[in-house]
């Protein structure tokens, strides 16, 4: 695997970090932390109460991290790391080593999450009223497409991003140009 391989799997592994961690209701681990006063540890009950926002601050350091260890051409127009010059970085590979030895693995969005996202976002945007959804699938996410378009957000439609699970707003262009637009500004080209 090169260099710049491994970074993206890297960021792939922090970023699924960060949705299941995002996906997860702080409501619901108090609450499990509240019913279980008893039968835990003091030190596992603390965890239990601060595990989301300490993988979702963990995960955010590390994406600055991986922010800077990115690869691009050097002055001789060699592909590597922008912080290290070299073409394996050492920083990258410590941290998937660290990943991999806990067995971190990425779990892309799928489309029912992908529609509770898309719901979650254009209810907000109406101000509370419901939106009849399509959801379509493609490589990278999923395109959520509005039966009537919310006056709000015209002539739009939604992309959800099947590893992080971002939201962003696009132009409603066919499927298989958005999909294309979508590759091109993943990858930092558009």
């Amino acid at each position: 695997m090169s260099g710049r391989d491994l970074r993206e799997w890297t960021v792939a592994q922090v970023r699924s970090a960060m949705t299941a961690a995002m996906r997860t209701d702080p409501e619901a681990l108090h609450g499990l932390a509240e019913r279980n006063v008893a039968a835990l540890d003091p030190y596992s009950l603390s965890f239990l109460r601060t595990a989301r926002m300490l993988t979702l601050a963990t995960s955010a350091a590390l994406t600055t991290v991986l922010a800077a260890h990115r690869y691009g051409h050097d002055r001789h127009d060699r592909l590597v790391c922008l912080a290290c010059g070299i073409d394996r970085c050492r920083t990258v590979r410590a941290i998937s080593d660290v990943l991999t030895a806990y067995a971190l693995q990425a779990h892309p969005l799928d489309r029912p999450e992908a529609w509770r996202r898309a719901d979650a976002w254009y209810t907000r945007t109406t101000g509370g009223r419901s939106v009849l959804l399509s959801i379509e699938s493609f490589d990278h996410g999923f395109i959520a497409r509005p039966a009537t378009p919310p006056p709000e957000a015209p002539d739009h439609v939604l992309i959800i991003d099947r590893n992080t699970a971002a939201l962003t707003l696009w132009p409603a262009y066919d499927t298989d140009t958005l999909a294309t637009k979508y590759g091109l500004y993943r990858r930092g080209e558009l």
